[in-house]
């Protein structure tokens, strides 16, 4: 639903439309800009923003338009923490303030109890509906429905089935609070209770201070010591310049360093905009450094190693259907292999392979992507 050339163009198409005039019109888009936190960003183009920015922008461009009623489809689900607590901020005022009613469709518990009223939907039909309090009291029947319960009332859950004396399950922070207060202040409680007292053997404290399950074991532990920390992927130095020269020039990543060893699990974490998916973006050069180098397997990344490259890193998009685009499924998974100019025999081969590691269903290799 973006379909302007700037963010201010976009959140103005929906009153442009509506016939708006135009210095009502200014006020609105500038309001829903901020509300969102977009502020500065009015003159960039919506496609140079990261996903969970996009999203804010299709909101700015809903709240503009001023309805009565507002239906986010999982509108929160790509944003940081801080990013849907402020979205869902926009949301309460809207409704204290204007009298806007919200329908939200998610699967973020901590959003769901801040409703009036749940709908709880399973394979097309409404299983539970009531206020959260009453909803969120059925942790099994929730949890057969594929999802899960606020985290508090699971850590309320577990306690009660353990026979501690809980008598409500609570369903947000400050009840869980209330919870632990009468909980420690019960019967058979001493004061100065430890914390530690509770922990079961094999989570005692070792020497270090660390309980013996909580320890964080390196995922390359099998590969043998020479290889081990052979790094993989160095980057040295490494900025990228989106639109350099232009007034939309905007450094996105600057002087990256890092090394990354074979077999290793690495998590890169930021906020919305921070510039995880550009730096990504590089590991298997669909962008390469405006500054700096980039190592692969002890390569120096250029314009001529880019085939050889994406041989050895595989890239999912955040968005899956940015890269899916053949006819039928199989041609879809078949068509990097293709590209390499591997056998037929071959490609079969790993194509079922692989649905079958993924539990992709052998009827649906013949259906559209876009089916699914």
């Amino acid at each position: 639903q973006l379909v302007a050339t700037t963010v201010e163009e976009d959140v103005a198409f929906g009153p442009e439309n509506l016939g708006v005039p135009p210095d009502e019109m200014r006020t609105r888009v500038d309001n829903s800009i901020r509300l969102v936190g977009l502020k500065g960003y009015a003159g960039h183009s919506p496609h140079m923003l990261s996903g969970g920015q996009k999203q804010r922008v299709a909101i700015a461009g809903i709240l503009a338009m001023e309805p009565k009623c507002i239906v986010l489809d999982e509108a929160t689900s790509m944003l940081d923490p801080a990013g849907r607590k402020e979205v869902l901020d926009v949301l309460h005022r809207l409704n204290k303030n204007r009298g806007i009613t919200i329908i939200l469709i998610t699967h973020h518990m901590d959003e769901a109890v801040e409703a009036d009223f749940v709908f709880i939907m399973q394979k097309g039909r409404i299983i539970l509906n009531g206020k959260p309090g009453e909803i969120f009291k059925n942790v099994e029947l929730i949890r057969n429905a594929g999802l899960d319960v606020p985290q508090v009332t699971a850590l309320a859950h577990i306690l009660m089935d353990k026979g501690y004396p809980v008598s409500e399950l609570p369903i947000t922070l400050d009840e869980m609070v209330r919870v632990l207060k009468n909980l420690i202040g019960s019967k058979g409680y001493r004061n100065g209770y430890r914390m530690d007292t509770a922990l079961s053997p094999q989570n005692k404290p070792d020497k270090d201070g660390t309980a013996g399950q909580g320890k964080i074991t390196r995922q390359n532990d099998k590969i043998g010591k020479d290889e081990k920390n052979r790094p993989v992927i160095v980057a040295e130095d490494v900025s990228y310049v989106y639109m350099p020269g232009t007034t939309y020039e905007k450094t996105a990543i600057r002087d990256i360093n890092l090394s990354i060893s074979r077999g290793e699990i690495l998590g890169i974490i930021g906020q919305t905009g921070s510039g995880k998916s550009t730096l990504v973006q590089h590991f298997n050069g669909i962008l390469r450094p405006t500054y700096g180098k980039l190592y692969v397997d002890g390569t120096l990344v250029t314009k001529k190693e880019i085939k050889e490259l994406r041989k050895k890193v595989g890239l999912i998009f955040q968005y899956p259907e940015q890269q899916l685009f053949e006819e039928t499924v199989y041609k879809d998974i078949a068509y990097g292999l293709t590209k390499m100019g591997i056998p037929e025999k071959e490609i079969r081969r790993r194509v079922f392979h692989v649905t079958d590691v993924l539990g992709i269903s052998p009827e649906l290799l013949e259906k559209s992507p876009f089916e699914l």
